[in-house]
């Protein structure tokens, strides 16, 4: 496992947002990560726009919660999010239908999340 930086991620969602994609949305998603790197962050998306705060801002609408590796994994594209759930790699709690939405109202800039690290295995 190469470093995780997972703060780094976090401070470029904003920039990889999409504000076309979320008109109508009005969410807080928390991000409850452990493992190198790990922390809690939220994610507030309101007015088509997209601020990240390191803090549990409640109440919340979704919260993921799992290794930060596997959340840099997931937004670099080296595994899909539903498949992470599904193998019990990631934990969703709260709206279902939001957490569909997340990953389309993203387009990180891959290679650059490449970089950062996340899991090799």
């Amino acid at each position: 496992m190469t470093t995780v930086s997972i703060q780094k991620l976090m401070d470029l969602l904003p920039k990889y947002f999409i504000p076309e994609q979320a008109q109508g949305i009005s969410a807080r998603i928390g991000f409850d990560l452990s493992g190198e790197g790990g922390g809690y962050w939220t994610v507030v998306i309101e007015s088509q726009t997209c601020r990240v705060y390191t803090e549990k801002i409640e109440p919340l609408d979704l919260v993921l919660s799992g290794e930060a590796a596997v959340v840099l994994d997931i937004f670099s594209g080296r595994l899909d999010a539903m498949r992470a759930y599904l193998l019990g790699k990631i934990k969703m709690t709260g709206n279902m239908s939001l957490a569909m939405q997340l990953t389309g109202l993203f387009k990180p800039d891959k290679e650059e999340l490449r970089a950062l690290g996340g899991r090799r295995d």
